[in-house]
């Protein structure tokens, strides 16, 4: 039962994590003028469906990047168990 517990603590805390960033990264876009067309296309690239620099790409993204944390910890978790690392 720990181990279950462990991993939605991880992955809650990683995916807020990821949200975090997400809010620093889309706040630079508008606080730093240059190269914003390199921006776009960095979240279009991360982000399914992104469609630009507005409410619903805020939303669509911070949603994603709470996603994120779960399946990346998901997976360190299932790679660490395949491997033996985690007993």
């Amino acid at each position: 039962m720990e181990n279950k517990t462990n991993y939605w603590q991880q992955a809650n805390r990683l995916g807020l994590f990821f949200i975090a960033l997400f809010i620093v990264c889309f706040l630079w876009f508008y606080l730093r003028s240059a190269e914003k067309e390199l921006h776009e296309q960095l979240f279009r690239l991360t982000f399914l469906g992104f469609s630009g620099m507005n409410l619903w790409g805020f939303i669509l993204g911070a949603v994603q990047s709470y996603v994120w944390g779960y399946l990346f910890v998901g997976v360190w978790q299932g790679i660490s168990k395949l491997s033996g690392l985690n007993k």
